[in-house]
């Protein structure tokens, strides 16, 4: 083991430990987008958790969401990254997410939207890993944010405003999001990967004017550079003399939070105003801003003079009044006592919504084998397991001798998971809904028919057809989720190699 990796190793995993990042005994998602510093960041995990190392019993999974900025070349380093994950045997979830349609629905910034999807898509996976898991506690989402991302961080919030809470910038936790690699710098990652001999994915939007990260990194910061050699080391003793500041703040929010919020849920939080304009000023604008925050994924929107209008519209009677704020978040006066911030469902442009909400049904996914993915324009996830050798062997002995009800006792099938054949599928299948022409073998049938047609004679609502996982292996589809298997890839005496596929919902 060489020097950089004994000391990275070494480093981040003091730092795990400072803040207490990883939990005992768990799983830790790891958003990979291919480059060198998620790289890193997930071979340092592997060397770090499992048995005999130094976080024995924690489990590392992988996640990777594709934008679809960069068309064929985003499909192919969602395939790179699932043959990694292959081949250092992750599990492995993969999502797909039309961020320009994302950023036109929403009103957003095409960055913005992207941030947005990219923690959407990891929150959802986190979600149910922690059911199918029965984990008590929230699963941690390791992202690669390093040192250098940190100084971006600060002078973007500069940049845009918004007081002490915004210079602090990263922190190693927040909420359910873990950051093992700011205690290194970019340049530490690559040096990491290069004795590695790990390949970075290249992605030409890091060099995208269009987003303002990338202009604060190749125009702003070698300006200030220019000015002060010693910018960077700055910016970052300042966010550290802030978090201290912010750290005691954050606690005066959570003592006064029981008092005055009334009631909250994932879409809503009611707020009591007396309770609330009892608090001094800074404290009333950190609430909301902790409210704002909660609401949406994490990153409150709110700026000063957001924080007046709210003020003036609490101040005013009238109940059903109603203040419209960033990011669809409104404020709605309930009684007079209480108001209510809701994360809003309407859009602006209900032909661009529609639109939207069609266009994802249309995308396919890979699924690595084995693996899981997010089937686009659903709430379902796609599952591919192998079985274990024991089993497996167990399993052919009794078809080999035609024991199909030991069989159907070692492999019990539901609507939601069956057994087939591998011996033709390769090392991925493809997942996405139906389209029109769509054609399978039905289990038992010796001829090809229409999706359409075994969806209307199973007597499938109409409700629930275009949202139905079709998998599909290189000449034909496998199964119709929770319909029908293809009888191609039926289980025989002669079947060597079994696949479990499965559906579970995220929500």
């Amino acid at each position: 083991m060489g020097a950089i990796m004994q000391d990275m190793v070494e480093t981040v995993g003091a730092y795990i430990e400072q803040h207490q990042l990883f939990p005992q005994d768990d799983t830790v998602l790891v958003a990979v987008s291919g480059g060198a510093d998620s790289l890193c960041l997930l071979h340092l995990l592997l060397q770090l958790c499992g048995p005999g190392k130094r976080y024995p019993d924690v489990q590392v999974q992988a996640a990777h969401l594709d934008h679809q900025l960069r068309g064929a070349a985003s499909a192919e380093d969602a395939r790179a990254l699932a043959r990694l994950a292959e081949q250092w045997q992750i599990p492995y979830t993969l999502g797909v997410v039309d961020v320009p349609a994302l950023a036109r629905r929403e009103q957003r910034s095409l960055e913005d939207a992207a941030r947005i999807a990219r923690y959407r898509f990891l929150r959802a996976v986190a979600q149910e890993l922690r059911e199918r898991t029965g984990a008590t506690a929230q699963v941690p989402i390791a992202v690669a944010h390093h040192s250098d991302d940190q100084v971006e961080t600060l002078l973007l919030h500069w940049l845009r405003g918004g007081g002490i809470a915004s210079m602090v910038g990263l922190l190693p936790r927040q909420q359910d999001v873990i950051r093992p690699l700011l205690c290194v710098t970019h340049a530490d990652t690559l040096a990491y990967c290069q004795q590695h001999h790990l390949t970075p994915l290249e992605d030409a939007s890091n060099t995208d004017p269009r987003f303002l990260r990338n202009r604060v990194r190749h125009e702003l910061l070698p300006l200030l550079q220019s000015m002060n050699p010693g910018i960077r080391a700055t910016l970052l003793h300042t966010g550290e003399v802030m978090q201290v500041d912010a750290t005691w703040i954050e606690q005066q929010v959570e003592q006064c939070w029981p008092e005055v919020v009334v009631a909250e849920n994932d879409n809503a939080i009611q707020l009591n105003i007396r309770a609330l304009r009892s608090q001094p000023l800074s404290l009333q604008r950190h609430l909301l801003r902790h409210v704002a925050a909660r609401l949406s994924t994490g990153q409150s929107p709110l700026e000063l003079r957001h924080y007046k209008l709210i003020e003036q519209f609490i101040e005013r009677d009238g109940e059903g009044r109603m203040l419209h704020l960033p990011h669809q978040l409104n404020l709605r006066r309930a009684t007079s006592d209480t108001v209510i911030f809701e994360q809003s469902t309407m859009h602006a442009d209900h032909d661009e919504h529609d639109k939207a909400d069609v266009e994802p049904l249309q995308q396919e996914v890979i699924l690595p084998i084995p693996g899981r993915v997010l089937v686009p324009g659903t709430q379902w996830i796609a599952i591919a397991e192998t079985l274990p050798k024991v089993l497996e062997q167990e399993v052919r002995l009794a078809l080999r001798e035609q024991e199909w009800t030991k069989v159907w006792h070692l492999l019990p099938t539901t609507r939601y998971a069956v057994y087939i054949d591998r011996v033709s599928l390769g090392s991925t299948l493809r997942v996405r809904t139906r389209r029109p022409g769509d054609r399978m073998q039905p289990l038992g049938m010796q001829q090809e028919k229409k999706i359409q047609d075994i969806l209307v004679d199973k007597h499938i609502a109409r409700t629930e057809r275009a949202s139905i996982p079709l998998f599909f292996a290189p000449a034909h589809c496998v199964w119709l989720a929770g319909v029908t298997l293809d009888n191609r890839v039926r289980l025989t005496s002669a079947t060597q190699h079994i696949l479990r596929l499965s559906i579970t919902t995220f929500s």
